[in-house]
């Protein structure tokens, strides 16, 4: 009996609550970007020779809260706004499929390999709609508050 009602509760679902709405697959997108940007960082410091764990000991918390989901929204509206809702969805999954090769990276060639501006967008475009959401400008304020960009700039004298 229980299985019957459970089966039947899941049936009676509206499958578009079951999917991940934009805001919260470009969360945990960021979220699973910013952690891998972090560890690269990381990475590029250590290889330079430098001491790493100021910096891992100083990783910005990369959760979202209400101010960081307003941003993203902003940012998701203006993309839409400027594109369609569909490519905006086509560049949420480029993203989502191109986290295990993003991780395996080096910092410095994302900037050149990877691109998940939706069609119809300028580079320049995007990197305004970031910054005029507030998207940037939490993210250093992050940074700034938790050390990271203190300890980033210190390792990068002492090499």
């Amino acid at each position: 009996m229980k299985n019957v009602l459970a089966a039947s509760i899941i049936v009676m679902c509206p499958i578009a609550a079951l999917a991940e709405t934009q805001i919260e697959k470009l969360e945990r997108l960021s979220v699973a970007m910013n952690d891998i940007m972090f560890a690269a960082m990381i990475d590029m410091v250590e290889k330079e020779g430098g001491n790493p764990e100021p910096l891992r000991e100083t990783i910005p918390d990369s959760t979202w809260d209400d101010e960081y989901r307003a941003a993203g929204s902003c940012l998701l509206d203006k993309l839409a706004a400027a594109s369609s809702t569909s490519a905006v969805d086509q560049m949420l999954a480029e993203m989502d499929e191109a986290l295990p090769q993003i991780a395996s990276m080096d910092i410095e060639n994302m900037d050149e390999e990877l691109d998940f501006t939706p069609e119809g967008i300028s580079d320049d475009y995007m990197m305004e709609a970031n910054d005029e959401c507030g998207l940037v400008d939490i993210s250093l304020k992050r940074m700034e508050e938790s050390g990271f960009t203190a300890a980033m700039m210190q390792s990068m004298m002492d090499n």
